[in-house]
């Protein structure tokens, strides 16, 4: 299901009463993993906000970290991080209300500017609260390698 609309839209909308999902999607396909992960948490903010279940989609549109013969099939999010909310594509596409996001990066969102990192009016303490939330949850299975790795090397 690649949507080549990139504005933000409903592909079907039902009852209100029902949660709506809003799928997190990129348009370029040559965004690094921390300029992705930036981005997506400007999403799931976003998401969260409206009320709405963000769910990252790197399984329908083109990423580096995707094979060909695996696109439609396999999300490439789900290699390194949980899904916000624990909902995967299948269970959000059979909702009744789902938006797809804008292809674009949204605002605000964290950025690499030493202000940001400085943490001036708690701003990084904002975004800090999507991890401690379990929002951007790196998967148990790669923090293991990270620990392996760093053992190794250090």
């Amino acid at each position: 299901m690649s949507d080549t609309n990139w504005n933000e839209h409903y592909i079907k909308r039902g009852a209100p009463t029902k949660p709506t999902y809003y799928i997190i999607r990129r348009r370029y396909e040559t965004t690094g993993l921390f300029a992705r992960y930036n981005i997506i948490a400007g999403h799931i903010r976003y998401a969260l906000a409206k009320g709405w279940l963000p769910v990252v989609d790197m399984q329908n549109y083109p990423n580096p970290y995707l094979s060909s013969e695996k696109l439609g099939k396999e999300n490439s999010w789900e290699y390194f991080f949980e899904q916000p909310l624990r909902i995967n594509l299948e269970q959000a596409f059979s909702g009744d209300n789902i938006i797809l996001s804008t292809g674009e990066e949204i605002y605000p969102r964290p950025h690499e500017t030493m202000t940001f990192f400085d943490n001036r009016d708690n701003i990084l303490t904002e975004w800090r609260m999507l991890v401690k939330l379990g929002l951007l949850k790196i998967k148990s299975e790669r923090l293991a390698e990270i620990a392996a790795t760093r053992e190794k090397l250090f």
